[in-house]
C-alpha cells in the first residue's frame, strides 16, 4: 500500500514537474520576443503542455480598437477589433469568472465563438483580467475530453495574468512609439505629413527614380485668396479650410501618390513613377475636387479654389530635389499670375 502510495505521489510529483518545466521554457520565450503574433503562435502551441488548454481566446482591452488573440490545433490569429463581441462584451458587463460545461452551451446567451467550442471541448473558463479595479483583459479557453484539474485553473490564472501584462506591455510601448513618431512626421492640424517627412519621403522617392531610370513628379498647391479667409471669418475658419482642403487632396490621391502640408497653406505632392501627362491629369483632379464644393463654417459658405504648379524628373540625369521644388515654385507662382484655379508645368509656354 505505501509503496502504492508512493508511486502515485512520484508519478503526481514527475507530471508537475514537467509541467512547471514547459511553464518556464515559454516564459522565458515570450520574455525574449517582442512581436505579439509570434508570443501568441508559441502560446498557441505550447500551452497544452502545462495546462489542459486545447483552445483559448484572449481580448486586451484598449481606448481605440481591442486587441484580439484566438488559439487553436497550435495556430494563433491577432487581429483588431473596434467593437466587443457578444460573448466578451457580455463577460465584461458581468465580470465574473464563470466555468462553463459545454453541455450548457447552447443555452447560454450569448453563444460562445466558434474558436472555443470545437469538436471535443467539455467546458470553457472565463476569466476577467483585472488591475486596481480596472478589467484590462478578457480570457476563455477551452478543456477539451477531461474537465479542468484544480491544478489547470492554477495555471490559468497564473499564466493567463502575465501574458495579459506582457502583451499589454509590448502594445503600450509601440503605441508609445507610435505617438512619438507622428509627432515628429504628422501636421498636426491636417493630419497629413508635415514638412520635413515630406521632403524626407520625396529625396527618398527622387533617389530611387534616379538609380532605376523613372520618371518623378513635383506638385506644390497654394489656397488661393486664404488671406482674406483669415481676415474675414477668423482664424478657426482659416483652419477649418486647411483640414478640408487636406481631405480633399488625401481623398483623391491613390497609392503611391504622397501628399504633406509644406507650410501655411501650401502643400505639396509627389508622384512615384509618374510621367508628366498622368501628373497634369492628377493635378487637374486635384484642382477640381478643391473647388467642387465651398466649405461651410458657422453657417456661412466660404468658396475655395488651388493653384498648382508642376515639374517632372524624365529619370535621366542628377537633379536634386531643392531643383524640383523651384521649378514648381517657379510654375506656382504663374499659375497665381494667370488666374488662379489651375495647374501650370513649370516648361509650358507662359499665356
Amino acid at each position: 500500500m505505501k509503496t502504492s502510495e508512493g508511486s502515485h505521489w512520484n508519478e503526481r510529483t514527475t507530471q508537475q514537474l514537467v509541467r512547471y518545466e514547459a511553464l518556464f521554457s515559454l516564459l522565458t520565450d515570450i520574455q525574449a520576443e517582442e512581436d505579439i503574433e509570434r508570443i501568441a503562435g508559441s502560446v498557441a502551441r505550447k500551452w497544452k503542455y502545462f495546462a489542459n488548454a486545447a483552445s483559448w481566446r484572449l481580448v486586451l482591452l484598449r481606448n481605440d480598437n481591442h486587441l484580439l488573440v484566438e488559439a487553436s490545433r497550435g495556430e494563433a490569429v491577432v487581429t483588431n477589433i473596434a467593437e466587443l463581441p457578444e460573448w466578451d462584451a457580455a463577460l465584461l458587463e458581468t465580470l465574473r469568472p464563470r466555468l462553463i460545461p459545454v453541455a450548457e452551451a447552447p443555452n447560454i446567451a450569448p453563444e460562445p465563438p466558434p474558436s472555443i467550442t470545437s469538436s471535443g471541448v467539455r467546458e470553457i473558463q472565463v476569466l476577467p483580467l483585472l488591475r486596481e479595479e480596472r478589467c484590462i483583459a478578457l480570457l476563455s479557453v477551452a478543456a477539451r475530453h477531461e474537465a479542468f484539474s484544480d491544478l489547470d485553473h492554477r495555471f490559468i490564472r497564473l499564466f493567463g495574468g502575465y501574458l495579459t501584462d506582457r502583451l499589454t506591455s509590448i502594445l503600450t510601448r509601440h503605441e508609445a512609439t507610435e505617438v512619438l513618431i507622428n509627432r515628429a512626421t504628422v501636421d498636426p492640424l491636417t493630419g497629413l505629413l508635415n514638412r520635413g517627412a515630406i521632403l524626407e519621403r520625396s529625396e527618398s522617392l527622387l533617389a530611387s527614380a534616379r538609380s532605376l531610370g523613372e520618371p518623378l513628379s513635383i506638385v506644390l498647391g497654394d489656397i488661393d485668396f486664404f488671406k482674406p479667409v483669415n481676415d474675414t471669418h477668423g482664424h478657426h475658419a482659416g483652419d477649418e479650410v486647411l483640414r478640408e482642403v487636406a481631405r480633399r487632396l488625401r481623398a483623391t490621391l491613390r497609392k503611391g501618390e504622397w501628399v504633406g502640408r509644406y507650410g501655411g497653406e501650401e502643400f505639396v505632392v509627389v508622384l512615384d513613377a509618374c510621367g508628366k501627362d498622368r501628373t497634369r491629369a492628377i493635378a487637374e483632379r486635384l484642382c477640381e475636387a478643391i473647388a467642387s464644393a465651398p466649405v461651410t463654417i458657422d453657417a456661412h459658405e466660404i468658396g475655395i479654389t488651388m493653384s498648382f504648379g508642376m515639374a517632372t524628373f524624365d529619370g535621366a540625369g542628377d537633379e536634386t530635389l531643392e531643383s524640383m521644388l523651384k521649378r514648381a515654385d517657379r510654375a506656382l507662382y504663374r499659375a497665381k499670375a494667370e488666374g488662379r484655379n489651375r495647374v501650370v508645368a513649370d516648361d509650358e509656354q507662359a499665356t
